[in-house]
């Protein structure tokens, strides 16, 4: 399971951020949430055959409630 964006922040214990660490932080979780979708839509691509519309099976693969 991905970490929520609050337990990705979190991860710093010292609780002190600047523009800095928030930026790189936000990419970081971004670029978690980028792969994850990526593999989740390969999966369900390879899951189908022709009679489903791939397009649609690819962009419905990753839900959006799954970035908190």
């Amino acid at each position: 399971m991905i970490a929520t964006a609050e337990e990705f922040l979190k991860r710093d214990e010292s609780g002190v951020y600047n523009e800095v660490d928030i930026t790189q932080a936000m990419i970081a979780f971004a670029k978690l949430h980028v792969k994850a979708a990526l593999k989740k839509a390969d999966n369900h691509a390879k899951m189908y055959n022709e009679t489903v519309n791939i397009k649609d099976s690819i962009l419905n693969a990753y839900p959006l409630t799954n970035i908190k």
